[in-house]
């Protein structure tokens, strides 16, 4: 059976690169690929020709390195998913093959020179199909040259072939990993720059004729242009209320977009949050076109906040309307008070709506994850407004909690720091 993390980008990635599947997942692949490595510096080690080196003293080292590759088979696939795995596995490889090489002592200078030329060119390679076309023709070359010259050939002699392939090919394919993963890093940057100018282009024209329209409603409510009777004000207050909404949706998809492309920073600011839910209260003064009445319980003496005003603004603004959307008759209540328990302000926004099914509860602050409603009831929204919220909730070093019961309404509680 195939593993899983086969299918990851980078695995996809490299195999296209090398033209052929590996059949194996990256994991896999560097750990059979080391093996070679492992087993020929073993055999350079346990055949030592230097005097000074006790052979017992180095007979643990060898099973320390053997016992090496076997421990990454338990090190996560996630982190051979990053470069920087791979720069301390290469460093420490590249010393133990130097050393296997010295205390071996049956080597020449000649191959000194071509083991680190081999080493930087296979490093610098871009092309795997050039790679692999040197990795076979270094140690042909070699063998080319050296039998040239008279005299006897020892037997360790041979060992040099597959040696110089091995280093080649290990020391290659570890940095197609990485240019792999830079690749990954590069082509995600650039797809979130995309979509957040597209998304910004989008978000403009839809405001555009959202605040037109909004401006000319709010004036013909006020009846800047004559009388309006009860009945035209229900209306226009329902199309103020709809344009907000899709107001609401278009900012939910642009932090959506900013979140992800790794645009969104935080600014923290000492405010007070006595003014701060004074200025929330004023963005909820228009009429509910529905029976339900909104109820403000902020403790007094709250402390002087440190966090990110605009952000905290959205976490709330995005709570209280789903509480408003989900909520056909009764209350939405927005309370704070000061927790002692955790030294913070734990702001709660409650409502008597349909409640939250307990499956649902998991899954809530996923993106585009909405609440069924009744049959035929449209509730508007592309569910991103608790994903929004979660994770600026996380952005500043808060968390966010929900309790609810099915046609019992819910309870959100934003728990922040001071």
């Amino acid at each position: 059976m195939t593993d899983a993390n086969s299918k990851s980008p980078l695995f996809n990635l490299l195999s296209i690169r090398f033209d052929f599947p590996f059949g194996v997942s990256t994991k896999r692949s560097v750990i059979l690929i080391r093996w070679p490595v492992v087993i020929v510096c073993s055999y350079l080690l346990l055949s030592p020709s230097i005097r000074w080196v006790n052979p017992v003293l180095l007979y643990p080292f060898v099973l320390f390195y053997l016992a090496s590759n076997v421990a990454l088979r338990y090190v996560t696939k996630a982190r051979f998913e990053r470069s920087s795995f791979y720069t301390p596995l290469v460093i420490a490889d590249t010393v133990i093959l130097t050393v296997s090489l010295v205390v071996n002592g049956q080597i020449e200078t000649d191959f000194y020179l071509t083991y680190f030329l081999l080493i930087i060119i296979c490093s610098i390679l871009e092309s795997p199909r050039i790679l692999i076309f040197v990795a076979v023709l270094a140690p042909v070359v070699y063998g080319l040259l050296v039998l040239r010259s008279p005299g006897s050939v020892d037997p360790d002699f041979f060992l040099r072939f597959p040696f110089l392939f091995i280093i080649a090919l290990f020391c290659g394919y570890v940095t197609q990993l990485s240019r792999a993963e830079r690749l990954l890093k590069e082509q995600a940057e650039q797809r979130n720059r995309g979509k957040t100018e597209a998304l910004d282009l989008v978000s403009h024209e839809f405001r555009a004729p959202l605040h037109l329209i909004s401006g000319w409603t709010q004036a013909l409510d006020s009846q800047m242009f004559g009388e309006v009777s009860p009945e035209q004000s229900v209306v226009l207050n329902k199309i103020l209320r709809q344009t907000e909404n899709l107001s609401t949706m278009v900012n939910s998809i642009l932090d959506l977009a900013r979140i992800e492309a790794g645009e969104t920073a935080v600014q923290r600011d000492d405010f007070s949050l006595i003014d701060f839910f004074q200025q929330l209260r004023m963005n909820f003064d228009v009429p509910v076109d529905k029976p339900v009445v909104l109820q403000w319980d902020i403790a007094p003496g709250l402390p002087v906040l440190r966090s990110d005003r605009a952000k905290l603004m959205i976490i709330l603004q995005n709570l209280v309307n789903n509480a408003i959307k989900f909520t056909e008759r009764g209350s939405v209540k927005i309370s704070a008070r000061w927790a002692a328990r955790s030294d913070g302000v734990d702001v709660a926004v409650s409502d008597t709506g349909i409640g939250i099914p307990k499956d649902a509860l998991p899954v809530i602050f996923e993106k585009f994850r909405q609440v069924e409603g009744s049959p035929g009831q449209v509730r508007g929204g592309v569910g991103l407004g608790l994903h929004t919220v979660k994770v600026f909730a996380e952005l500043l070093g808060g968390s966010i909690t929900v309790k609810s019961e099915p046609g019992h309404g819910s309870t959100f509680t934003l728990s922040l720091p001071v």
